[in-house]
């Protein structure tokens, strides 16, 4: 009788631990967006950089503003052939872009329509998350839900920021 006692307590503590673990996996990403939005609040650059990916982040969106500004100019080029040369005009200010954006300006700056450096960084307190499956989570602010930066899982319960998404209009 007693060893059933003592197994029941057992298998009652193992529940309520993967439980627990369950939960907390649940709730990381929102401990995750916590630490970001304190991060940025604070322009803790250090602790940024262990949050967000900045080269990969960076490397993603250079290729979706090229590959807008390719789809764009392709049109151009079949009407005009000097359009060609203002691909290659415009293609080299990509990169100083892309480096305001993924700043921590920049980053306080995402979906409220503002530009780096013009957002006040209380605008990150605004941020919202949603899960897009377990691995997969993302950032976005009300105003403009199609700006998010997205994040993913690094092991059970840490996350980095590894891609931003902007409507390239």
């Amino acid at each position: 009788m007693e060893t059933m006692r003592g197994i029941r307590a057992f298998l009652v503590a193992l529940g309520l631990l993967a439980l627990g673990l369950g939960l907390y996996t649940l709730a990381s990403p929102y401990l995750f967006l916590r630490a970001l939005q304190g991060a940025v609040l604070e322009g803790d650059r250090a602790r940024l950089e262990r949050l967000v990916d900045f080269p990969r982040v960076r490397e993603g969106l250079k290729a979706q503003v090229q590959a807008r500004l390719l789809e764009e100019m392709g049109q151009e080029v079949a009407q005009n052939p000097l359009a060609g040369l203002a691909y290659l005009f415009v293609a080299g200010m990509v990169d100083p872009l892309v480096d305001a954006l993924v700043s921590p300006e920049g980053l306080a700056a995402l979906g409220t329509g503002m530009g780096p450096g013009e957002a006040p960084k209380e605008a990150v307190k605004g941020w919202r998350l949603a899960y897009q499956d377990f691995r997969t989570a993302y950032v976005y602010h009300p105003e403009d839900p199609r700006s998010r930066l997205y994040l993913e899982r690094q092991g059970l319960f840490g996350w980095k920021v590894v891609r931003i998404e902007l409507p390239l209009e």
